[in-house]
């Protein structure tokens, strides 16, 4: 029963903490920009993982390293600078329920590369149901902010999430400890945030972090919602499967949508709430039973 109910627990709590992510994200966008979130937020979170397991782990093949580049280029780096860069032309409560998609290609993706089942008749359903639902939300005439450069952000946002959700569900069969593999997969992130930092030339402003709700925020990124919950999120991956925990992706939109009310000011309008009950309605549709069936 425990190890059924844990994976559960697990991805549960990461869309909690995942949820608020959005608006600390947002607030930081007042002092820092998205590659210098990102970067101080994975640097915090991967000096937590060297806490927790200080040897450096050593890979069994070459190509076991490829795939760990390729989840810090996938998890690490890219979906987060997609997400980051996004909250710039958009709201928080929109970015999250886009980027909440993310089930629907780690779907497509399962079946495709990994032979899942689930993709038929009631995926496509809900998928045009879920897209429906951003469609309402990005072209509503009223207060709410999705520029089309914000959309595009999130859709490609969700893409890379889930061939990061494949390609760590791969990982997860060699054998490897959870919290070292998302170690290396921060390690491998840092390399590119480095890379695109000297590339762009830009310098971290050190000055951004007498402000306290930039190191209040930054802690919160780095340390629960990057270090913890990757580990959180690596643990139900592994024993849910990559599309049954992606599914749980869709309980941090209106988790978002809440708090970005209640502490950004955000508008809470009526094409949002059924734009919203859509998304989730799609996600339930083309999700729900390959859930029950596999991972209950």
């Amino acid at each position: 029963m425990e190890k059924r109910v844990l994976p559960h627990i697990a991805a549960l709590f990461t869309m909690f903490v995942w949820g608020l992510t959005f608006v600390s994200t947002k607030v930081l966008l007042n002092y820092l920009n998205p590659i210098e979130i990102l970067f101080a937020r994975t640097v915090l979170g991967f000096l937590a993982l060297c806490l927790l397991r200080p040897r450096i782990l050593r890979t069994k093949t070459r190509s076991h390293e490829l795939m760990f580049a390729l989840a810090g280029l996938t998890g690490a780096f890219g979906y987060y600078l997609a997400e980051n860069t996004a909250l710039q032309f958009a709201d928080a409560s929109f970015v999250s329920v886009a980027v909440s998609t993310a089930p629907l290609f780690t779907a497509a993706l399962g079946f495709i590369l990994l032979k899942e089942e689930g993709f038929g008749p009631r995926f496509v359903a809900g998928f045009v149901i879920a897209i429906a639902g951003i469609a309402l939300i990005s072209f509503q005439e009223g207060p709410a902010h999705a520029s089309p450069i914000g959309v595009a952000l999130c859709l490609v946002g969700a893409l890379t999430w889930a061939v990061y959700s494949i390609v760590i569900k791969r990982l997860s069969t060699f054998g490897y400890d959870t919290i070292a593999v998302t170690k290396r997969v921060f390690a491998w992130g840092l390399i590119y945030m480095v890379v695109m930092l000297i590339a762009t030339g830009d310098a971290f402003p050190l000055d951004a972090l007498a402000e306290p709700p930039v190191i209040g925020n930054l802690v919160f990124l780095g340390v629960l919602a990057s270090a913890g919950c990757f580990v959180t999120w690596g643990y139900s991956v592994k024993h849910l499967g990559a599309t049954a925990a992606s599914a749980y992706i869709y309980l941090q939109a209106p988790i978002t949508v809440v708090w970005a009310v209640i502490l950004l000011g955000e508008p809470f309008t009526a094409a949002i709430v059924i734009g919203l009950a859509l998304v989730i309605v799609g996600l339930a549709l083309s999700e729900g039973f390959h859930i029950r069936k596999r991972a209950l």
